[in-house]
């Protein structure tokens, strides 16, 4: 139950500041974008956030758990956005495969979804990495 909890908070929390950072970043430009359906491009927002800690950042994590270097996880967590980023433009939009469509003109949602993904690894190794303190157990009798 408590993994569920994690994953809750970390989803509510991750896809309300990506969907804050996404009203910052597509519509500084424009002015701020405020409609009657703001609350479900924030369902939306979270749900993407969910598949994106469910489906690319989790199987990292889990996958290098057992390295005891944080950077190595950070780093995991920081290569992830731009990972999702690619997947989901490959498999879900007809663009020609070049740099300008996949990187250039979404360089802001690869430093918005890393970011995020940083911010889980930060959370998952605090909550579900190995445990760094020695603890040696107390002599019972003489020495």
């Amino acid at each position: 139950m408590k993994i569920i909890a994690f994953y809750i908070k970390q989803i509510i929390l991750l896809g309300t500041t990506g969907f804050l950072a996404w009203l910052c970043v597509g519509w500084w430009h424009i002015g701020w974008f405020w409609a009657n359906d703001a609350h479900y491009a924030w369902l939306i927002a979270l749900a993407l956030v969910a598949l994106f800690l469910l489906l690319i950042c989790t199987p990292i994590q889990v996958s290098i758990s057992k390295v005891r270097n944080d950077s190595v996880a950070y780093l995991g967590g920081l290569l992830a956005g731009p990972t999702a980023i690619l997947l989901y433009l490959a498999l879900n939009t007809r663009f020609e495969l070049n740099g300008q469509n996949y990187v250039t003109h979404q360089a802001w949602m690869h430093v918005i979804f890393g970011l995020l993904g940083l911010w889980f690894s930060f959370n998952y190794r605090r909550r579900f990495g190995p445990n760094n303190s020695f603890k040696p157990k107390p002599l019972r009798g003489s020495a």
